[in-house]
């Protein structure tokens, strides 16, 4: 959780209401991609939020050795088994949204036939809960072929088959499925029809605040793969101000140098390692390059302007957190002059505003229109920053659940920078080494360090 709204005590938005989001769509349509990027901006402004899976559902009863056959709706031996495992999610989104703290549900399953989604409409309006429709429509075959080579390397069911064989069972999956699909077509529903992944949308009888928050997410979405890399700025000669600006140092500039030469070979190693896999060369993906404002940021980023003709941008958005009266400062210099203050950002370090400062929070705020411009974005980006920007942009990608006292804890030494690959399945992570030998590193989870209180 990162950019809240505002808070409640049972975290919910008491005016919103409970929503559930029903996805429509055979498979390979992005419905799962969608959904898992909606839930993270959902949670990022607070709402608690979270996906329930259908093909979970299934593999926890009935194991992932499951034949085609299973997905053939006019196959009686097998409707019992799909009709409990989906009911089975059912109630357990119920239970999210009525007893279980959660404001926003996605149902991500097919939902092919237009009886059984009205049925499930009425299962959760006797609940109270509001529900919305979102049909994923795909009317271009590469795009279909695409998700399907995604699917083969990602997807739990195929983990341990040969690629070639689970792209032959995944598309006899959908051709079992395909006679049964019935569009939305019924006016008094509230629904929202994607077509090819954010080409252009179709909504009709959008209801509220949420709903409304919804169709503008979705308005920002598609499912290209892309990478986000994230690279904290060169040291300063005068690293301890914020006010200063100052240029890079020295040993700023050898930085740069070597991040620079390790993000290149990150990406070189990133596309011989996707073409051996897919078969798909890559090596056209372009490299973009955004900054913040302040001097070290984007005399970091000159040397990949300098020497690969990489597009920079600068943006305010991207300055580091305000340190307020509290610039030059360690934590023991405000615990002994602020010491009503000190024990303020104790309680609550993500939310605390020093005199003349910025919080977490408000960096998080002014974030949100970098947030939204990297979803739509379909190049891959490298951000460097200082990083408390990083910290904040970070905190959107990383798994539901984290806490929002951890983000001010979370490190970003130049020792490394960090490559995120959103996937139908989660967020990818890699932690690189920035060093002339190019080492590297991977990692789940990121490492925690408390940093001074001014520090950017």
């Amino acid at each position: 959780m990162a950019a809240q709204l505002y808070k409640t005590e049972t975290g919910r938005l008491f005016h919103a209401g409970s929503i559930a989001i029903v996805n429509v769509g055979l498979p390979a349509r992005g419905k799962t991609h969608g959904s898992r990027s909606l839930i993270r901006y959902m949670n990022w402004l607070g709402v608690k939020s979270k996906s329930f899976h259908m093909g979970q559902y299934r593999r926890r009863l009935y194991g992932v050795d499951i034949s085609a056959d299973y997905f053939d709706l006019a196959n009686e031996d097998t409707a019992a088994a799909r009709l409990h495992a989906e009911d089975c999610c059912i109630q357990d989104i119920i239970a999210y949204l009525t007893t279980g703290g959660g404001q926003l549900a996605i149902f991500d399953a097919s939902n092919l036939g237009a009886a059984r989604r009205r049925k499930t409409r009425d299962i959760f309006e006797a609940h109270d809960i509001r529900v919305l429709f979102i049909e994923y429509i795909c009317e271009n075959d590469e795009i279909v072929s695409e998700n399907i080579r995604k699917v083969k390397i990602t997807s739990p069911d195929y983990i341990t088959m040969d690629p070639e064989a689970a792209a032959r069972d995944f598309k006899e999956r959908i051709a079992r499925m395909e006679p049964y699909y019935e569009t939305i077509e019924d006016q008094d529903l509230s629904y929202i029809k994607l077509y090819n992944v954010g080409e252009h949308l179709v909504v009709n009888n959008i209801r509220g605040y949420l709903q409304s928050r919804v169709v503008f997410y979705m308005m920002n979405l598609h499912i290209a793969e892309r990478t986000i890399y994230l690279a904290r700025s060169g040291e300063s000669s005068n690293e301890g101000s914020y006010k200063a600006d100052a240029p890079l140092s020295e040993t700023g500039h050898m930085y740069a140098q070597r991040l620079r030469d390790a993000v290149v070979r990150r990406i070189q190693e990133r596309n011989r390692q996707v073409l051996a896999k897919t078969g798909v060369d890559i090596s056209d993906h372009a490299l973009k390059v955004w900054t913040s404002t302040h001097v070290k940021s984007y005399q970091t980023a000159e040397y990949f302007s300098a020497n690969d003709g990489v597009p920079v941008r600068r943006r305010m958005l991207l300055k580091g957190l305000n340190p307020g009266a509290c610039e030059n400062m360690t934590l023991d210099q405000v615990k002994e002059k602020f010491p009503d203050e000190y024990e303020s950002y104790l309680r609550d370090p993500y939310h605390h505003r020093y005199s003349l400062a910025e919080s977490y929070h408000d960096v998080s705020v002014r974030l949100e229109p970098v947030i939204l411009e990297l979803e739509r974005e379909r190049d891959d980006i490298l951000i460097i920053a200082p990083e408390s920007a990083l910290r904040c942009i970070y905190a959107y990608f990383a798994p539901q659940g984290l806490p929002d006292s951890l983000i001010p804890t979370l490190a970003f030494p130049r020792s490394i920078f960090v490559e995120l690959t959103p996937t139908a399945y989660g967020c990818k992570e890699r932690r690189i080494g920035v060093s002339p030998s190019g080492s590297s590193s991977s990692s789940n989870a990121s490492s925690q360090t408390p940093p001074a209180a001014g520090q950017s």
